[in-house]
């Protein structure tokens, strides 16, 4: 595999980490701004609704900026983003911050998910969207506890400062060692055309549901933890640990499996045990048995991780074979999906936390995760046989045109 995808996981790694550092400073955020924790958890709907709408027509604006022009150009933006949300007075200023940041973000994901294909070979394909969305599980393991642990020791401002740094050290990364990338034309016919086919409609509802699932629990996961187990910040960045690790385990292991099991068994998988998952979650945060709720919610994070980000890698997959002629554009709708379920999320589990207590939020997202079971339907087959998809799928892209 072309080494220089890790370069793109370096960029992917920053935009988790900003993404995710929020849900461990959440309180601190309400506190020092004066306002509430399901008011702040906004702040993720914000970011997530504004990826969602505007990623796809941003990504066919400058579909004829070379990709790594736009790669550092997002880079340097979402640095810029997160210097504001740093310095913001008030809730207003945070959520402006908030805006540009998905910009910048949505400008980087699917581009460096497009630009990881066209560096690999096509038998490489799940391997190198699981290396460049890996940054991202790393994030999880790392950036995120990191960001945490910052600023519970430094301030809450401070985690978007460390953010900052690794924005301007990704643009850096990319000028110097990132080769020119060709990119794809037809960007914005060839959106609209995607959404016309079936297969793909489908493929973005399982997009949609699996992080509607997985958002509802994981925005409030602070004061969800804290009520099952009693542990506060630093004990909610070790769960942080935990699951990111459980994401990067999945993101090793989830590119062999894709070459040898069948597409839609993998994400059935995935589905049933993130809803097992949130079940147990549902009854240790009922139970309130703090002393043995911390020795079980920790290898359950760590399944939950590894599922989550298997789920989130086989779908990246699927949309890339169903339109291997319009990568780019697929991959932003996925994207665009994914957020506009984590925009979704918030708003679900904050008004969730708000009117019917942590217990409820883990319960909500485990019935999400058992419904969108039911997307996982037209599913393009894995391995070697997604060579054969390929061209079906271009061709019906051409019929559809």
């Amino acid at each position: 595999m072309n080494p220089r995808i890790y370069l793109l996981a370096l960029g992917t790694f920053t935009v988790g980490t900003e993404g995710y550092v929020i849900a461990g400073v959440l309180p601190d955020v309400a506190h020092d701004l004066h306002s509430t924790v399901s008011l702040c958890g906004q702040m993720v709907t914000v970011f997530a609704l504004v990826y969602a709408i505007a990623g796809p027509p941003l990504i066919g604006y400058f579909q004829h900026v070379p990709l790594k022009r736009l790669l550092i150009c997002a880079a340097v933006g979402f640095a810029a983003a997160n210097v504001l949300a740093a310095l913001a007075p008030n809730l207003a200023t945070l959520a402006v911050a908030r805006v540009l940041a998905a910009l910048g973000a949505a400008l980087f994901a699917a581009p460096a998910a497009a630009a990881a294909a066209a560096l690999s070979k096509p038998e490489e394909l799940p391997r190198a969207i699981a290396v460049t969305a890996g940054g991202n599980a790393v994030a999880l393991t790392l950036g995120a506890p990191i960001g945490t642990v910052i600023g519970a020791t430094l301030g809450w401002r401070a985690s978007f400062g460390f953010v900052t740094a690794l924005a301007l050290a990704t643009a850096l990364a990319l000028l110097l060692w990132l080769p020119d990338v060709p990119g794809s034309a037809g960007a914005t016919a060839g959106r609209l055309n995607l959404l016309r086919r079936g297969p793909v409609r489908w493929g973005l509802a399982t997009t949609f549901g699996l992080f509607l699932a997985a958002y509802t629990m994981y925005t409030y996961l602070s004061p969800i933890a804290h009520q099952a187990t009693g542990l506060g910040s630093t004990g909610v960045a070790a769960l942080m640990i935990v699951f990111g690790a459980g994401g990067f385990t999945g993101g090793r292991v989830i590119g062999p499996v894709l070459t040898r099991h069948p597409l839609a068994k993998v994400l059935r998988t995935v589905l049933v045990l993130i809803t097992v998952f949130l079940g147990v979650l549902t009854a240790l945060t009922a139970a309130q048995i703090q002393q043995s709720a911390r020795i079980i919610v920790f290898p359950l994070l760590f399944v939950f991780g590894l599922a989550w980000w298997s789920g989130g890698i086989s779908q990246q997959t699927r949309l890339a074979a169903l339109a291997p002629q319009q990568r780019s554009q697929a991959l932003g709708l996925h994207f665009s999906a994914q957020f506009l379920g984590v925009a979704v999320a918030g708003a679900l589990g904050g008004a969730t936390l708000s009117t019917a207590g942590a217990t409820s939020v883990p319960a909500v997202a485990g019935a999400i995760s058992l419904a969108t079971l039911l997307t996982v339907r037209q599913v393009p087959p894995p391995g070697p046989h997604a060579s054969a998809a390929a061209p079906s799928a271009a061709r019906d892209a051409a019929a559809v045109e």
